[in-house]
């Protein structure tokens, strides 16, 4: 079989070119059903045909089938095409946020609720801050968690620090200022206030009147008071110190707390101003609790405890005598 005698290279001239005479009369077809057996079942021993031929052979044959290269597939291509485009985007935009990451490192950062707003943070090191209605804080994040995680607050907040040898818990409110290693405690210190309350659950805490410069150290279960008129720090000792953070679960408790301080507290809760002409409530006290979440409640409750009528309008309580 010429076929045969082709592939084991021992054809003579004549019987080339008999070869080449059938195979010109014979359509692709036809050539490729006499081929694919020999193809797919003789076995081919390439131990005579050196790797160089091999290697000019296959790119002959992918030049003639349009293959390209090894790694050059058409995605591959697409993909590395992206890549160029995109490469100068990407040195761009890193370079932008490394800026701007900058930038946010030097600058103070702030993080404040409104009225009727509450909101749960975690600090860099880890600390959980829970933000009672109308509260800020703010930090420096460049230098926070180096030699000191120090930030200024303003309004009432619980904080659970989380503790970090060696590194102090500073917080600056309005004339206090506490020292923390880790513990948990509720901060309340308002610009409206004459006070500044910590309650504290956990761990101790140093306290310092930036006023009268007194320190005291408070233990779990305790409570301190700032008189910022005198600069004095009193503290008491409380049945259930866990009253002070009930606003982070839907409550407002009060414990023989004159009616001015009940009428403050909604206030800035529910950012609304309390008019009364009932002057004669104003020395009484109230002990329960009121909701966060739900002015209509809350005034109902008064009006059941003190005998008053309570109206709504827009951002206006009025209370009157009934």
């Amino acid at each position: 079989m010429l076929g045969q005698k082709y592939r084991d290279d021992s054809l003579s001239a004549e019987e080339l070119q008999l070869l080449k005479d059938e195979i010109n009369t014979l359509s692709d077809t036809e050539i490729e059903q006499q081929i694919r057996p020999a193809w797919m079942e003789e076995e081919i021993h390439t131990s005579t045909v050196g790797n160089e031929r091999m290697i000019r052979l296959k790119a002959a044959i992918d030049s003639i089938i349009g293959k390209k290269p090894a790694g050059q597939t058409p995605l591959l291509h697409r993909i590395q095409m992206a890549a160029a485009v995109l490469l100068p985007v990407f040195i761009l935009l890193s370079f932008y946020l490394y800026r701007e990451n900058s930038r946010m490192l030097s600058h103070e950062i702030q993080i404040s609720t409104q009225s009727g707003e509450r909101a749960d943070i975690q600090l860099p090191d880890g600390t959980k801050v829970s933000l009672n209605s109308d509260s800020r804080l703010s930090y420096h994040p460049k230098s926070f968690h180096k030699d000191e995680r120090r930030l200024t607050f303003e309004g009432e907040g619980y904080f659970q620090v989380s503790r970090a040898d060696g590194i102090p818990f500073l917080v600056n409110a309005k004339g206090l200022q506490i020292k923390v290693l880790g513990t948990a405690f509720n901060l309340q210190a308002r610009e409206k206030y004459h006070t500044a309350e910590v309650a504290l659950e956990e761990g101790s805490l140093l306290l310092i009147s930036t006023q009268s410069c007194r320190e005291v150290v408070l233990q779990a279960n305790q409570k301190a008071i700032l008189d910022h008129r005198t600069g004095n720090i009193r503290v008491t000792t409380e049945y259930d110190i866990r009253e002070h953070s009930a606003w982070r679960r839907g409550d407002m408790v009060f414990r023989n707390t004159e009616l001015p301080v009940v009428l403050k507290k909604i206030e800035i809760n529910y950012g609304v101003a309390v008019q009364t002409d009932c002057t004669n409530y104003l020395n009484e006290c109230f002990t329960g609790t009121l909701p966060v979440d739900n002015l209509n409640e809350a005034l109902e409750v008064l009006e059941k405890s003190f005998h008053l009528h309570a109206t709504a309008v827009d951002k206006q309580v009025h209370l009157l005598c009934r």
